[in-house]
């Protein structure tokens, strides 16, 4: 499909990708194999991202559009190339975008931490529930609000603060959440520049994250792209702080690539549901 997203190939640690019709070639450290496909393929590809041994990078052509979208697994996202080679979509994260949306029904309050550009925001707005979309990003939220209108979703309510900082606050007031769905980076700063180290902040967080649950929770989604985070270490850190009167099933992100039976592991992620 045109107007979707597909992995045409993917080795000597890059991809290439057709996003929307735009053919383009990115960064992917995981792919140390040889491509499957001829270069005069890889050659048609309309820009290149290369990255700075400094930090960030650039667009090689800068022949994209401002602005385009896509319909990826029913839903439908906005896509802006940025100073950082994404696009507004992590093509691995619509593999939990259907099991979201069938956790989700109208009786379930929903909060979504890190949420990025909304993809699981959508996914559980559209299974019914009532969700709380949370970035620490003005310019991040505000381009999941558009995600949202272009999918006619009302059911969000957006919030543009540090995680922990609201987290705290609604422990102070009491509010609950059926269900969390947390994509935690591996370092970040909040939105008055707190410093969010995974490896020192994890524990307090999820402990933040468990006192927000509501008395009879529905599901947690919890995924992690930092490396030694693996599914082990995921479904640990849920036990350690939720106990083990729970079901998780776990494993790794993927993209899956066109034509070819390769996939390229993207992240880790555990489902959690509760009796």
């Amino acid at each position: 499909m045109n107007n979707s997203y597909t992995l045409l190939d993917s080795g000597h640690f890059r991809k290439l990708e057709n996003v929307g019709g735009q053919i383009m070639v990115r960064p992917c450290p995981q792919a140390c194999w040889a491509p499957s496909l001829p270069k005069k393929e890889w050659n048609k590809a309309k820009d290149i991202y290369l990255r700075s041994n400094k930090g960030g990078g650039q667009w090689k052509f800068n022949s994209l559009p401002e602005q385009w979208d896509i319909v990826y697994h029913n839903q439908k996202m906005i896509l802006r190339p940025t100073n950082f080679g994404h696009l507004g979509v992590f093509a691995e994260a619509a593999s939990n975008w259907q099991w979201l949306k069938d956790q989700s029904n109208s009786n379930i309050k929903a909060l979504n931490m890190f949420a990025y550009t909304g993809g699981s925001s959508l996914a559980m707005a559209k299974g019914g529930a009532q969700v709380t979309h949370l970035d620490a990003a003005k310019g991040i939220v505000d381009w999941a609000r558009l995600n949202a209108d272009a999918n006619d979703i009302s059911n969000i309510r957006w919030i543009v603060d540090d995680v922990n900082r609201f987290l705290d606050r609604e422990i102070r007031r009491g509010n609950k959440y059926d269900a969390l769905v947390m994509d935690p980076p591996s370092y970040g700063r909040g939105s008055k520049g707190e410093i969010w180290k995974i490896e020192d902040d994890i524990m307090p967080y999820l402990e933040r994250c468990k006192a927000v649950m509501s008395d009879k929770p529905a599901f947690i989604l919890f995924t992690c792209h930092t490396p030694h985070f693996t599914p082990k270490v995921l479904d640990n850190l849920i036990y350690t702080v939720w106990g083990e009167n729970l079901t998780t099933e776990s494993g790794e992100m993927t993209i899956p690539q066109d034509s070819s039976k390769r996939t390229i592991p993207s992240g880790f992620y555990t489902r959690v549901t509760f009796p």
